[in-house]
């Protein structure tokens, strides 16, 4: 950001901006991560067990904000209930990130290390040193 301002309000409103499209690019592509990472849970052999596909419907974004303050969440929808699993969907889809179902877990470590490089690349190009 390399323009010229000639009034605080004006800086202080491309600041915002500025904020709010970073915090959307990288919200944004975290949960293209997401989507990505959960599909890869899939991608191991289901064996006896038929997955219902569930966790691959369940990521969820929110984005919301405004003036000097923008909130990106993600996060995986337990609302559903596996049947007769006899636990509650947090704690299937916790086997899942963890490795204890038949498919590939630590795709939500690996979501978190996409948001932070997500944060680094969208407010890195906006606001170089």
């Amino acid at each position: 950001m390399s323009k010229t301002f000639d009034s605080w309000n004006k800086l202080k409103k491309s600041l915002q901006k500025e904020v709010r499209d970073a915090t959307e690019e990288a919200v944004e592509k975290s949960f293209q991560n997401l989507h990505e990472n959960v599909d890869n849970f899939y991608a191991a052999p289901e064996g006896r067990y038929h997955r219902t596909g569930q966790l691959s419907e369940s990521p969820e974004m929110r984005l919301y904000g405004s003036g000097a303050s923008y909130v990106g969440e993600l996060s995986l929808d337990t609302a559903y209930q596996y049947c007769p699993a006899g636990r509650p969907t947090d704690i299937i889809y916790g086997y899942a990130e963890d490795g204890g179902l038949l498919g590939n877990g630590g795709f939500w470590q690996r979501t978190q290390l996409n948001i932070e490089e997500n944060i680094n690349e969208a407010f890195g190009k906006r606001f170089r040193k």
